[in-house]
């Protein structure tokens, strides 16, 4: 009898402990989200005093502390952690990672090398061979540093990138200069978003002498970060140096006519438009299209130019006519002359050059742009209509065209060019409908722009650049857009979801409730819970079964990403804002519950300073390069002074809505591309906009017309 009773008291007791250890863990992810780490902190040693296992409260404790700042204490959880049954090389590579932050170099490079020993992936050897090769070079010793970060590159693609920037700091620490640029050059290209590979590639050529190769980085660099002072004064300062043309020193895109065809023999019908869209072309940074000084313009047919002001101005435009369009800054008038310098007509008010027959198009070349800083010159063909607007500097220029033709382009660039039927038909109806978003939410301004042909909203490329198998996606998805309760929904795209896209609702943004979290894999997993599964999952390659590991990719990059960061160059950043002196740690002040970054905030010794948003994260550790907001950080100190800061990411873009590569590797799959939207957007429906279907009758139940019956037949005449 008591011997039946002590067990059900132990069971009563087992079945208390999971419940207030399953109470523990929620809070502690719910504060770990919210970034009160010290309420984490209060959980997790709960859960340790309670002697649980399943959530590794050690780990997770010592992951906590680390946001916190508190190393030392970091630092003596991971040593418990890593000294438990089945402990693995990430555990003893997170270790190896708290004494590298204490400055404890030996003690790092023991646990790095029991990493390599206890790893049973190579994402994670490779990690610990990065990690030996940091303290080597931290501790002064560059030539030690190769052979570990040699190792770390051969581990697999993921840490090529990051290896190789770091080789090239350790080859530059012994004077070889040549071997340092070898290494920064393959950086640059295994990853060419790693901004620190970039600014250090450009730092080394104009070292080297080489002004053209210089001036063509820096040029870059300020396209990523255009309120980098030193990286102007470098650029400008090459520039000085260049003989001839710059932009042929550039590599810009020319093009010497139209290639479009007006009349082909075989042509096929091309998608009908129900809707005009309006391009700024040029796009820049300031979010308009760039003020040009001069351009050449050249129809593939005849043309005409029109004027709201003063109607058909010309009707001979020949096809092939190169035409000048430059801005008198004398006299703020905007000259056309024609092959000879004639002047053609000038104006202050806005025409366009039309060409005839629906397959007109216009070449817009070598462009004069008053700051090409993050801007793409190169020629550029477009179809539809060319919009010419004069302003007080020079003039912008807009592309009016048919819906349906714009997408052309967009689809093109979207994604590569044997990409599967069904992904560019699911792209096609993704990009119709932004575009039709963006015609129906149009801001005010003085072009009238709904869109721009750069990357705020969707890339498009010129006629040079279209691709065959774009064309028929956009004409087997003609006017169809996805909806939402009968509108057009706004819709939102990005190249890799890491493996899970983002919950709309939790971005702060109105307006994109519809858009929420699915998995972007064939194999549903768990969602994170603990603060370990989520550093588990930025530092390891990505998870078996994920769309986008069926797809080809241009850099292994975009699924899984390392930073290291400097940390005199991140003060600068945060000094544009605010100086707060010496920065002394680096924290993730809230996520979203896919893991996503909402807000990080930098302590320094005067202060601190909160980024939040994107956008403010992006500027602050990687100006225009930040690969997505999905990623850990781990501070390595210099006493009290944050002397680097490694990144550990996942994924490309936002995360919200449609996956391009997720989609590409579903199409490969064999996945249709209505079942591909439907996985992004279960909440939204295929509507056609070009051919709505009719209101059907609505009958109302209830009595009918009343109906009178006569009867012609004599009635017998009743007795008396």
């Amino acid at each position: 009898m008591r011997a039946a009773l002590a067990a059900v008291l132990l069971a009563l007791a087992a079945g208390a402990r999971a419940a207030d250890s399953a109470e523990a863990v929620a809070t502690a992810r719910s504060a770990f989200l919210a970034g009160r780490y010290q309420d984490a902190e209060s959980a997790w040693r709960y859960l340790s005093e309670l002697g649980v296992s399943a959530p590794e409260p050690e780990a997770n404790l010592a992951l906590t502390l680390r946001d916190l700042g508190r190393h030392e204490p970091a630092t003596a959880q991971w040593l418990k952690a890593s000294l438990l049954e089945g402990a693995d090389g990430f555990a003893w590579n997170q270790r190896a990672w708290s004494y590298l932050a204490t400055g404890r170099q030996r003690e790092a490079r023991e646990a790095f090398a029991r990493g390599v020993d206890r790893s049973s992936s190579s994402a994670s050897q490779a990690e610990a061979n990065i990690g030996l090769g940091l303290s080597y070079i931290a501790d002064g010793k560059p030539r030690a540093a190769s052979e570990p970060l040699l190792r770390a590159s051969r581990s697999g693609p993921y840490a090529i990138s990051v290896a190789a920037q770091l080789s090239a700091e350790a080859a530059r620490m012994t004077g070889d200069r040549q071997g340092s640029l070898t290494w920064l050059r393959q950086a640059v290209e295994t990853d060419p978003a790693n901004f620190e590979a970039l600014v250090a590639l450009a730092r080394a050529l104009a070292e080297a002498g080489d002004n053209r190769a210089a001036w063509r980085t820096y040029k870059k660099v300020l396209s990523y970060d255009p309120k980098d002072a030193a990286a102007r004064a470098a650029y400008e300062k090459a520039g000085r140096y260049i003989v001839g043309d710059l932009d042929a020193a550039a590599g810009v895109r020319r093009a010497s006519r139209p290639v479009l065809n007006p009349a082909p023999e075989d042509a096929a019908a091309l998608p009908v438009s129900s809707r005009t869209i309006r391009v700024g072309l040029f796009g820049a940074p300031d979010g308009r299209p760039a003020v040009l000084t001069r351009a050449y313009a050249m129809s593939n047919g005849p043309f005409k130019v029109t004027s709201l002001a003063h109607g058909i101005m010309r009707d001979n435009g020949r096809a092939y006519d190169q035409w000048e369009i430059v801005f008198r800054p004398e006299n703020n008038l905007v000259e056309v002359r024609d092959a000879s310098r004639n002047i053609l007509f000038t104006s202050k008010t806005p025409f366009s050059i039309v060409p005839d027959g629906e397959r007109g198009s216009v070449l817009v070349k070598s462009a004069t742009i008053a700051d090409q800083v993050g801007v793409d010159p190169g020629d550029r063909e477009i179809r539809g209509a060319l919009e010419v607007m004069p302003n007080p500097w020079g003039f912008r220029l807009v592309q009016v065209a048919p819906v349906e033709r714009y997408l052309i382009g967009v689809v093109s660039l979207g994604m590569p060019m044997d990409s599967p039927p069904q992904a560019l038909r699911a792209l096609a109806v993704v990009a119709r409908t932004a575009a039709y978003w963006a015609i129906e939410n149009r801001p005010e301004a003085l072009e009238r722009c709904d869109v721009l042909d750069d990357d705020s909203t969707q890339r498009t490329i010129g006629v040079g650049g279209e691709m065959n198998s774009a064309v028929a996606a956009v004409v087997d998805t003609e006017g169809l857009a996805l909806s939402l309760k009968g509108r057009v929904a706004r819709v939102m795209q990005h190249v890799d979801s890491g493996g899970t896209t983002e919950e709309g609702s939790e971005t702060g943004e109105p307006g994109l409730e519809h858009l929420v979290s699915v998995q972007d894999s064939a194999r549903p997993t768990i969602p994170w819970r603990t603060p370990v599964e989520l550093e588990r999952f930025a530092h390891e390659s990505p998870a078996e079964g994920l769309y986008s590991e069926s797809a080809t990719v241009d850099t292994p990059a975009s699924s899984r990403w390392t930073r290291v960061l400097d940390g005199k160059e991140l003060r600068l950043r945060v000094e544009r804002r605010k100086d707060v002196g010496t920065i002394r740690h680096v924290r993730v002040a809230g996520r979203t519950s896919t893991g996503r970054v909402r807000a990080v905030e930098v302590v320094g010794a005067d202060g601190s300073a909160f980024y939040t948003g994107r956008k403010e994260i992006e500027e602050l550790l990687s100006p225009g390069s930040l690969r997505s907001n999905l990623f850990t950080l781990q501070p390595l100190m210099d006493g009290k002074r944050v002397a680097r800061l490694v990144v550990w990411g996942a994924g490309t873009g936002h995360g919200l809505g449609f996956a391009r590569q997720g989609a590409l590797g579903q199409a490969g799959l064999g996945v249709q591309w209505r079942e591909i939207l439907r996985h992004y957007f279960p909440r939204l429906e295929v509507k056609d906009f070009l051919r709505p279907e009719k209101p059907k009758p609505v009958v109302v139940p209830g009595v009918g017309p009343y109906k009178r019956t006569l009867d012609f037949h004599k009635q017998p005449k009743k007795k008396k």
